[in-house]
Order: C-alpha cells, then structure tokens, then sequence
C-alpha cells in the first residue's frame, strides 16, 4: 500500500485547478452538456419508473437495450440472465470486478501508461499490480507531425505506435498471475491495440490458462482512423480471448455523462456469476430511474449515428489540440492518438525554473511531469495532468504530460492561444 492516503488520489491535480476561468484540460469528463434526449428521458422515466430496488444485475429493460446494442454493434450476443451486469459506473464494475476475481498475492499485469484507478483497487484485494511498460516507437518532433498535416487532419502513423515488449511480458507472467488489464482505446496514450498484437498475447496466455483479460473499454466509441465506434480490434470478440475476457463498459462515458454512473461487464458467466455476488454488498443495485433512461437512450441511438458523431467531433477535438500544442512555445514531442479523450506529450527536452521542483506544502522533490504541470498553471495559464501516477515506475511516466481532448472548442482555442 502506497504511504500517501489513496483517497487524496485527485488531491494534486484538484489543486491545480485552484487557478479560477483558465483552461482547464485534465478532466476525464466532456465540459460540453450531455445530448438533450439523455435529459428527456431522465425526466420522462422520473415520473413513472418505480423508486424501490431493482435486480441487483440491472433493470431488466436496461439490460435487454445493452445486450441488443452491444450485439448490432459489437457482434457479441450475451445470455441477458448469466453474461453482462450493469453497475454504478465502469469504476463500480471494475472495482466488483477484483472484489469478486482476486485473492491476496495474486498477480495482475498493467500495461503502462495505466489509468491510476486500476491500482489501488488492486491493492485493496490483497494483490499486487505488476507494471509492464508500453514504449513509444520514437519521439516525433513537431516537423514530422506537422508534415502529416493535410486537409485539415492529422493521420496517425506508425510514428505514433506504443508498442509492447512480449519477451518482458512473458517473464512477468507466473502461476501468480491471476490477470492482464487492457485499456483500448488506452488512457491516457490512445493507443488501440492491433489484431497482430491481440494475436501475439493470446499466444502467449495459452501457456497460462488461469489468466483472466479485464478489457476496459470505456472509449470503445471513441476510435479514429480506419475503425468505427465500438468496432475494432477486441478481446471480447477475439476468437481465443474471448473465452476468458470480461469487457467493461461506460454508458456514462457513450452518452458525454459521467455522472451518469451506469457502466457494463460482459463476459464468460463464470466471471459474471462472482461479479454479481459482490455487487450484492457493495452498492446492491443501481437507480431505476438512470437505468430506465439509460436503455431508452440506447433504444434510440440503435442506429449509431449519434456515435458516429460523437466520434466525428472529437476527431476534431483531437486536431485542433494537437495543432495548437504543435504551435506552442514549447518543445514536445508528440504522438497522434487513435482514440479516447486524451493525447500525451513528452516534456524530456522542456526547460522548468527549479522553484517548480518542490512541493509548496511540505518542500518534497517533485518530478518533472508535476514540475511542469505547476510551472505551466502559474506561468501560461493553462492545466494539463502529470503521467507518472500511470505508471509502475515513476521515473519513467515523469516524462509526460496529459491532455483532455472532450472539450468545447472554446477551451481547446484559448488553451492553444495561451501556449503560443
């Protein structure tokens, strides 16, 4: 267990936001309103949906719109009684997820950069994450992003890629380890994992058949390029991954509403079956009314154009940040994501005065990633989310900084104009 409470966990980053009406871009959430139709049907199912408890796995109209979607446009067909769950958010079902998997001194792969959520949830069970870094293929200066400029688009490339190191991932693996976590599109880097590498990994897990796939998949309408909301390279409808994958979900994250808190697991009933018992006592069961609305919402978004635009504008969202990071007067490093809500920059050749260093509550050593967090929010006026809390070795994450993307184009334009 970390010395530092976990739950001050957002306590660094909240702090940074004490600078009052400047651009804000570390939030995992859109600052844009939710569509209208998801505010419609919270009011129309307020005034007739029952206010007593529901079924523990979700609101059986919730859970029949989820498994028709996710059939249409996942072409995966679960059994409503035995294969998914909903729960009071992707952080919900992933923490039911190790409450019900783990055992203490089992073993859980991360791959780094990691959403820092996933750790202590990890720690709580008794487990112990073990990191496994993703590396960049090369540090693309602005020249060569800006090179790939055109029509007002930014392609990603093999430049961009973050690859895996198998050889390292195979010496990490043991009879402890109990589970991989896969994050695609991943938080923060974008990376969307290819059918190569789902191959290679699959591969390497049929030496180790007690190893469990948690596929998070909170961005899964959120990819770029070649591939289409929910459809791209999955474990989840992987034909050797399948079996021993669960697939977490966030309607929160589809519907541009966090606060929503209703998030899926999809899976082998096996998996299912323990991530319903402790769903029992931890939060029981969800709001009728936010399921009821969640399903009508899912109902009328069948055809998936709402998504395709969705997709659309952050594709837009992502080029107009990016450009203006490419246009600052700093000197980053960059990669094009392939989805989700964020980008990354590499800050390794940025000059930070030392007084940014030290912590000005009680003077510790601060890395770089902090350093250049607080330096930017006191000197340029604009906040972005240091990366080493992402991964299992500081040292290595102190190197980067996040950037939200699922903001309005107001913010983004004023960020970018204070950067210059």
């Amino acid at each position: 267990m970390q010395d530092n409470t976990i739950a001050d966990r957002m306590a660094p980053y909240l702090q940074l936001q004490i600078y009052a009406k400047i651009p804000v871009l570390i939030q995992g959430f859109p600052n844009f309103p939710p569509p209208q139709f998801l505010r419609q049907a919270i009011a129309e199912e307020a005034l007739t949906e029952s206010l007593q408890y529901t079924q523990t796995a979700g609101h059986p109209r919730l859970m029949k719109a989820a498994s028709d979607f996710f059939e249409k446009h996942m072409g995966i067909k679960v059994d409503i009684a035995k294969e998914i769950v909903a729960s009071s958010g992707a952080q919900s079902v992933l923490a039911c997820v190790f409450q019900a998997l783990l055992e203490p001194n089992d073993e859980v792969i991360c791959f780094d950069p990691a959403f820092d959520f996933y750790r202590p949830l990890i720690e709580f069970q008794g487990a112990k994450h073990v990191g496994v870094p993703l590396k960049p293929s090369q540090l693309n200066s602005k020249a060569s992003i800006l090179n790939r400029f055109e029509n007002g688009k930014i392609k990603f490339s093999k430049e961009d890629e973050w690859h895996l190191d198998y050889d390292y991932i195979e010496s990490r693996l043991n009879a402890r380890t109990k589970m991989i976590i896969l994050n695609s599109p991943q938080n923060p880097i974008g990376k969307v994992f290819s059918v190569e590498e789902l191959d290679r990994l699959a591969d390497i897990l049929d030496k180790h058949p007690q190893v469990i796939v948690c596929e998070d998949a909170a961005y899964h309408h959120v990819v770029f390029g070649g591939y289409q909301p929910f459809s791209y390279p999955r474990c989840i409808t992987h034909p050797k991954l399948k079996s021993k994958t669960l697939c977490v979900t966030s309607a929160g994250k589809m519907f541009s509403a966090t606060g929503l808190r209703i998030g899926f697991a999809m899976g082998d009933e096996k998996y299912i079956r323990g991530r319903k018992s402790a769903q029992t006592y931890l939060n029981f069961c969800l709001n009728p009314v936010l399921q009821t609305a969640t399903a009508k919402c899912l109902e009328q978004t069948f055809d998936g154009q709402y998504f395709t635009e969705i997709r659309d504008l952050y594709i837009e969202q992502s080029t107009m940040l990016l450009k203006g990071l490419l246009e600052s007067r700093f000197n980053l490093h960059f990669w094009v994501p392939q989805g989700g809500y964020f980008l990354v920059t590499d800050i390794s050749d940025v000059d930070i005065s030392e007084k940014y260093f030290k912590d000005d509550q009680d003077g510790h050593q601060l890395t770089k990633d902090f350093a250049f967090a607080y330096y930017i929010a006191n000197e340029v006026g604009v906040v972005c989310i240091p990366c080493s809390p992402y991964f299992e070795n500081k040292e290595l994450g102190s190197r980067f900084v996040r950037w939200a993307i699922c903001m309005t184009t107001e913010t983004i334009q004023d960020a970018c104009n204070r950067l210059k």
